[in-house]
C-alpha cells in the first residue's frame, strides 16, 4: 500500500483559493476511483499550504487513475483555474506503508501530526524496526492508529510517522500525554546513530475536504 500526497502552497487569498480546492477534490472523488483528502497545513508548512492525499493499491493503479482523470475536460480546466492561485511548484511524495493500515477518511477537522526523520543509509533496516516499535508503543499510550511509511522518492531514507485524531481538543490531550510520559522520553534515546542529526521535522495538518 501506497500513500500519494501532492502539497502545494497557493498565494492568492484564501477567499479564492479554499473554495477551488473544495472543487477539485470533490471532483476528483467524484469523478475516478481515487478517494482524496484535503489538509490544510496548520504548523509546520508555509502559511496557505494545501495536501491533497490517497492511499493506493500499486504506483500503477495511480498511474491509471491519474491517466484517466487528464483525460477530461473538467479536471484539466479545475489545473488550469489554480494557474493564477499557485505561483510556486508544488510537490508529489508517495510513500511505502511499512505499519498500519488505511481505514475509513478521518472527519471534517481532524487533526494529523506528521513526523519525519532521515535514517543513516547504512542503518535504515535499524530504523524502520525502532520507527514500528514507537508506532506501536504510542499507539498503546495514546489510543490512536500512528502509521509508518517509507519515501519511496525524494530523500533517500526519511521515514513518516502518521496519527490523526478527530479534533484539536483530541489533539491537546495526545500532547500532554506525550509530554508527561517517561517511557516515551527514554526511547528517543533509542534514535542515536539511527538518523542524520538535525532531520526531524513535525507538521500539524487540518482535515478540510
Amino acid at each position: 500500500m501506497l500513500l500519494f500526497s501532492r502539497v502545494a502552497s497557493p498565494s492568492a487569498s484564501p477567499s479564492k483559493v479554499m473554495p477551488w480546492a473544495a472543487d477539485i477534490t470533490q471532483f476528483v472523488n467524484a469523478n475516478s476511483t481515487l478517494q482524496v483528502s484535503c489538509w490544510s497545513g496548520t504548523f509546520g508548512y508555509p502559511i496557505g499550504t494545501l495536501i491533497w492525499s490517497s492511499f493506493v493499491e500499486s504506483l500503477d493503479a495511480l498511474s491509471t487513475a491519474t491517466a484517466a482523470l487528464i483525460a477530461q475536460d473538467g479536471y484539466i480546466q479545475r489545473l488550469d483555474a489554480a494557474a493564477e492561485l499557485i505561483t510556486t511548484p508544488g510537490q508529489d511524495f508517495l510513500r511505502q506503508v511499512v505499519y498500519g493500515s488505511p481505514s475509513e477518511p478521518p472527519p471534517m477537522g481532524a487533526i494529523g501530526t506528521v513526523t519525519s526523520a532521515t535514517a543513516l543509509v547504512d542503518r535504515m533496516a535499524d530504523a524502520v524496526g525502532w520507527g514500528v516499535e514507537i508506532a506501536q508503543y504510542l499507539e498503546g499510550l495514546m489510543g490512536n492508529p500512528i502509521g509508518v511509511l517509507t519515501d519511496v522518492y525524494g530523500q533517500m531514507g526519511q521515514i513518516t510517522w502518521i496519527g490523526v485524531v478527530p479534533d484539536a481538543a483530541a489533539a491537546d490531550a495526545a500532547r500532554a500525554k506525550l509530554g508527561a510520559d517517561a517511557g516515551y522520553i527514554g526511547r528517543l534515546a533509542g534514535t542515536k546513530d539511527l538518523f542524520i542529526p538535525g532531520s526531524g521535522h513535525i507538521g500539524q495538518v487540518t482535515r478540510i475536504g
